[in-house]
């Protein structure tokens, strides 16, 4: 008997997983409860192991520039809203 893997949940994870395991030959459903796929206005912050994966699935960094904004710096910031520390992040980290 052929077995299939189960999908819970059509978000990023789910979505990237289900063609890497048609690229391994893993037949595999995905199942949503949402009827339709729409963006939520979140933010999400990908590390750079993600983007990898991303280009991987053809996804070009001009791609992602359509629908994100690069981040340039990681800081914790007060109640007061005054900076208590900050470094650089993405291409300005190297």
């Amino acid at each position: 008997m052929e077995q299939h893997v189960l999908i819970a949940g059509g978000g990023i994870g789910g979505l990237a997983l289900a063609p890497t395991l048609h690229q391994i030959v893993i037949p595999c459903h995905v199942i949503e409860a949402a009827r339709d796929m729409r963006p939520l206005g979140v933010g999400i912050n990908l590390q750079p192991n993600a983007v990898r994966e991303l280009s991987d699935l053809r996804i070009t960094s001009q791609a992602l520039d359509t629908v994100g904004v690069q981040a340039r710096e990681w800081a914790l910031v007060g109640l007061n809203g005054h900076e208590i520390y900050a470094e650089p992040r993405g291409l300005d980290a190297g």
